[in-house]
């Protein structure tokens, strides 16, 4: 006869489950105005944004998604911190994107600067940053006195976290406009 699990351990894997999947959609306040509005950028056909606040251009998808007819799709990649430093050098290396080589991992200041303050789910603005997932973005910010810290910007609310180093994130890249 089969044993039978007992339910507390049918319970913690489907509620882990459930906070993988979505559970909501934006949530943005209309009452409040946009810390990003969307005539801050300048889009180019290339698949980048110039935030003409910050003089920086973006790229409007995180690495491993692809910008196609008007948004990002495919899979974001997931990198640890170390990992993604090399794959944008290597990306660099082998002519960059968008006919520019000098992506960059963003400090955490510039990639705060895209948060949109009134979204949650992800806080960002969708229209210039489409199909951005809810999740934590890499900066090149290190954490001092802990060779192990980094710091990111988790995308559900805009906050800053620090992470350890080996832990994978997603990238999305920068460099100075010209």
């Amino acid at each position: 006869m089969p044993r039978k699990m007992p339910f507390r351990r049918l319970l913690l894997p489907t509620f882990l489950m459930m906070l993988s999947a979505p559970l909501l959609a934006q949530d943005c306040n209309s009452k409040t105005y946009a810390s990003t509005p969307s005539d801050q950028f300048r889009e180019h056909a290339d698949g980048t944004v110039t935030d003409n606040k910050s003089k920086l251009t973006w790229m409007r998808c995180a690495l491993g998604m692809q910008w196609q007819g008007g948004t990002c799709v495919g899979v974001a990649a997931r990198y640890e911190w170390q990992e993604a430093g090399r794959y944008v050098k290597r990306m660099n290396a082998d002519g960059g994107f968008a006919g520019h080589s000098d992506w960059r991992l963003p400090s955490l200041e510039e990639l705060e600067g895209i948060v949109e303050h009134r979204c949650i789910n992800p806080a960002i603005n969708l229209d210039i940053f489409p199909a951005t997932q809810p999740t934590g973005f890499w900066s090149s910010t290190l954490e001092e006195g802990y060779d192990k810290g980094a710091w990111l910007v988790y995308f559900l609310h805009g906050k800053r976290y620090m992470g350890n180093i080996v832990q994978e994130w997603k990238v999305r890249l920068v460099r100075d406009a010209r």
